[in-house]
């Protein structure tokens, strides 16, 4: 028996009805504004067990979204670790645009009255270390054994880490041969920017963190920014802390003809010439940079801190988190996060990256 002739004109109609019909309330649409970054975010932490962090996102500058979980509340100063050097890094800037330095300055003059307190280093080779071979980790420090950081433990037993100790720190490095001939290896170290903050000290004649808010953070609207009162030890490699949204209006920096940057200053960041890092990207002014060809670049930067100390002067010390800064400059996005307990090793930071740049791509409409 042969089936009915298909009525064409009914199969349209059909079609059209289905297309006018309402979705049902409860079905899920894809978010188009900030929403969509907070959803992400919100879902990878659900996702690798986060239960405490915070998220905030700016676009033009502006605090576009903010969200927290756990014990981390809005607003709440949180430590920032390596996030801390594009700070340093900064302030070294502010200081060549003002002409109290120069990319090519050496450590020899660059701190010349601190090496007068402190004597000569051990490898000579240090003294012809430059300001631009510090800020993009070509100074010959081993990337691996951090030269600070190793004999920390043993100092934190007799003394407080409530203090900056730029001396005694610089001391561990002074008595300690390099690694690399400097200019000629990239290795990612906190002992550069260990020297890097005792030269804004010496350039300044001002401490650290008074110089840094007041030449950098402040103009930038961090008002709440200062190092932690528990680690100033870390100081201008990992010791700042305050409110996720402060330091999106510090990452502010990197945008085209932000102020805060000079011309000079910012064409020698936005240069890899001497400063690559391999796959296109370069590391200038404390943060890692690749350009593009709208919206000045795209910058990031990683920050971790786990430390535990049951003897320590201070009483017992422990942290454990992780951070992370991203300017998508085609999109005029800043993004900050925060997370507790801090991440482990392996592709997590790739996966968090494409996570949150992925939702900030679809979103069409920033208000």
């Amino acid at each position: 028996m042969r089936a009915p002739p298909i009525d064409c004109r009914l199969i349209v109609a059909l079609v059209a009805i289905i297309l006018l019909v309402p979705a049902p309330a409860g079905a899920q649409r894809v978010p188009r504004t900030p929403d969509a970054v907070e959803q992400a975010w919100r879902g990878w932490m659900s996702k690798s067990d986060k239960r405490s962090g915070g998220l905030v996102v700016l676009q033009g500058g502006r605090v576009v979204r903010e969200a927290t979980v756990g014990v981390v509340g809005p607003g709440a100063a949180v430590p920032l670790a390596s996030l801390s050097k594009a700070i340093t890094g900064v302030c070294v800037a502010r200081l060549i645009e003002r002409g109290r330095l120069t990319f090519e300055s050496p450590v020899s003059q660059a701190l010349a009255r601190t090496l007068g307190q402190l004597g000569r280093p051990a490898d000579p080779r240090l003294l012809a270390v430059t300001v631009s071979q510090l800020l993009a980790h070509r100074a010959g420090f081993d990337g691996r054994q951090d030269e600070v950081n190793a004999p920390l433990g043993g100092y934190l037993r007799s003394h407080s880490a409530r203090r900056t100790a730029f001396g005694t720190q610089l001391g561990w490095l002074l008595r300690e041969p390099l690694t690399y001939q400097p200019g000629t290896h990239y290795a990612y170290s906190n002992a550069a920017y260990l020297v890097l903050g005792a030269i804004i000290v010496e350039a300044s004649g001002r401490d650290y963190e008074s110089y840094c808010r007041e030449a950098v953070l402040l103009p930038l609207g961090a008002r709440q920014a200062g190092l932690d009162p528990q680690w100033r030890i870390l100081s201008s490699y990992g010791g700042w802390r305050m409110p996720l949204a402060d330091y999106g209006r510090f990452y502010q920096a990197f945008a085209p003809g932000n102020p805060a940057i000079g011309p000079a200053e910012r064409a020698w960041m936005m240069s890899p010439d001497g400063k690559q890092t391999g796959g296109g990207t370069h590391y200038g002014l404390g943060t890692f940079v690749r350009p593009t060809a709208v919206g000045g670049g795209r910058f990031w930067h990683w920050g971790a801190w786990t430390y535990t100390l049951a003897g320590a002067a201070d009483g017992p010390l422990k942290a454990s988190y992780s951070t992370y800064a991203v300017r998508m400059g085609p999109l005029d996005v800043d993004m900050v996060m925060y997370e507790q307990p801090a991440l482990g090793k392996g592709p997590v930071h790739g996966e968090v990256d494409r996570t949150l740049g992925d939702a900030a791509r679809s979103v069409t409409d920033w208000r």
